[in-house]
């Protein structure tokens, strides 16, 4: 037990070292949903979209918020994203369109606060 403590607090300093994804550069593209990643035990939901110069994973949010959100993304559909840029093929959405449904779910805040998580902390649901 004494080595299992031990080792769960060696973890802490590399989970408190991550950087905010407020501080990833901030990008707009528009493009066409590949696939979809919506599995359970998969970690968050997200959708590849293949812009004019690159396929891009877009990490989107919570299951439950997106199904409140009523945002269901299909292969094949044009979207237009804004969101953090975190590496060459990985971006947190900040906001998601479909563009032939002209709908928009916002997922996470300008300093990427998820949207998703503002009832836990008093702040209420965004408009």
């Amino acid at each position: 037990l004494h080595n299992l403590a031990a080792c769960g607090m060696a973890l802490v300093p590399g989970i408190w070292a991550q950087p905010s994804i407020a501080n990833y550069p901030k990008v707009e593209f528009k493009g066409v949903i590949q696939s979809v990643q919506l599995a359970r035990g998969e970690g968050m939901p997200a959708i590849v979209v293949k812009t004019a110069d690159a396929t891009v994973r877009v990490v989107l949010g919570s299951m439950r918020y997106l199904m409140e959100q009523n945002f269901n993304p299909k292969a094949g559909a044009e979207v237009q994203v804004r969101g953090f840029k975190a590496s060459e093929e990985d971006v947190y959405a900040i906001s998601v369109t479909l563009t032939a449904e002209n709908k928009t779910v916002h997922l996470r805040d300008e300093q990427g606060r998820p949207l998703w998580q503002r009832g836990r902390y008093g702040r209420g649901p965004s408009q």
